[in-house]
């Protein structure tokens, strides 16, 4: 668009006879405003657009005044160009008369009766040329104000676009944790059934054939045979109670809530790399403390679920485990040496959380809660994860109440 505010806007001239055009323009000249002589009423209607307002002797609109009102009645909405005619004197004939309703279908016009002073011409420019700049105005905050509906509109559909997605990913993780949680209870079945089942089961039958030997009395004088079968007995049980241990502090591990994430992690990452066979390191501060439990809750499930994911789909045979600690947060950083991510799935992860199952999804969601922050990087040499979360006020000065030594007591073996 064409600034015609800051800049001088011409009033076009059209007075094909005599002295005329030469006098207005000298006189509208001393005065500040900028002059244009046209030739045709045609010059004047293709300056339209952009000229400030027109000045027309009314013995050249006789014959033009059709395709002046025509190019007058296509203007946008916004503009209304002034014109000025410069009528003869005397008294009002039928020709006068004429011509005044040929001149109506040129909309804004106002009437200048010659003869005229020259304070009378220069105070109806100049009210035609600010007329014509509020018109200006007019279009411009017309203009802008397009633009804002269109960007508003614009960030609208983006936004329902964001929510159609965002709705579609939470729908996709609800269905994905769903299986996930299957997933979970089947592997626990297994476990149960598999290992402290068995185990239960073991003890049961050798309990029945101590008891069955007893009624018969076969065993009534054989110390050492009752005494292996008790043995046997209490073997089993030992081996169905560390199942069971290690079956509840694989879901919840009691030193998280006892000793804090240092020692979980300790046993959590030791025990992975024996149940796995991937070589584990894992880098600890010397002054991690204790922080609030909600924060080494989510360390200790981010670590979790990020150890799961190597195991599963890197096909690394190493992984480091570093945590740190600042002034303000505390950071949690896993890297593995195997396949990466492909640059197509990590970019639509960090785009929409979408395209990596629910482990990545989940990390991202509990870091969210926190106010922490979650990066992957990845190429074909491995992965890396990092879990940054703020440490309040209340986190660095956390002190954990004594914990009872009762925990899982049950399972004790004397």
């Amino acid at each position: 668009m064409s600034n015609l505010l800051n800049s001088e806007m011409y009033v076009y001239v059209l007075a094909p006879f005599g002295r005329d055009a030469a006098l207005i323009s000298d006189v509208l000249q001393k005065s500040g405003v900028r002059v244009r002589l046209a030739a045709s009423s045609d010059e004047v209607a293709a300056a339209i657009p952009v000229a400030g307002a027109a000045l027309i002797a009314e013995e050249a609109l006789s014959e033009n005044i059709p395709e002046l009102a025509s190019k007058l009645n296509s203007q946008p909405p916004w503009s209304d160009f002034p014109i000025i005619v410069l009528t003869g004197g005397g008294t009002s004939t039928a020709a006068t008369e004429v011509e005044v309703r040929a001149r109506a279908p040129l909309g804004n016009v106002t009437l200048l009766e010659r003869p005229l002073r020259a304070a009378t011409l220069i105070s109806a420019v100049r009210s035609a040329i600010m007329a014509r700049r509020r018109q200006y105005e007019i279009r411009d905050h017309l203009h802008e104000r397009k633009l804002a509906e269109d960007a508003l509109r614009s960030a609208r559909d983006q936004l329902e676009a964001i929510v159609e997605d965002r709705t579609s990913t939470l729908r996709r993780l609800s269905i994905e944790l769903l299986r996930v949680q299957d997933d979970e209870r089947r592997r626990i079945a297994r476990e149960l059934h598999d290992s402290l089942g068995q185990y239960l089961a073991a003890a049961k039958i050798q309990v029945g054939t101590m008891a069955l030997g007893a009624r018969n009395g076969k065993n009534g004088n054989n110390g050492k045979v009752e005494k292996q079968s008790l043995d046997e007995v209490q073997n089993t049980l030992d081996r169905a109670i560390a199942e069971t241990r290690t079956l509840s502090h694989l879901l919840h591990p009691p030193l998280l809530d006892a000793a804090g994430l240092a020692s979980a992690a300790t046993w959590y990452v030791e025990g992975f790399g024996k149940r796995s066979g991937i070589q584990t390191s894992l880098t600890l501060p010397e002054d991690l403390g204790r922080l609030s439990m909600p924060v080494e809750t989510a360390l200790f499930r981010i670590m979790q679920e990020a150890l799961t994911n190597v195991h599963r789909h890197s096909g690394s045979k190493r992984v480091d485990i570093t945590l740190a600690r600042a002034e303000s947060l505390v950071a949690l950083v896993i890297r593995d040496f195997g396949k990466g991510i492909s640059d197509e799935t990590l970019e639509q992860f960090k785009l929409s959380g979408t395209k990596v199952g629910v482990g990545l999804a989940g990390i991202r969601e509990r870091l969210k809660e926190l106010g922490g922050t979650f990066q992957v990087e990845s190429s074909p040499e491995g992965t890396t994860l990092t879990a940054s979360i703020p440490i309040s006020q209340e986190s660095r000065s956390f002190v954990v109440a004594a914990q009872s030594s009762q925990i899982y007591s049950s399972f004790a073996v004397d």
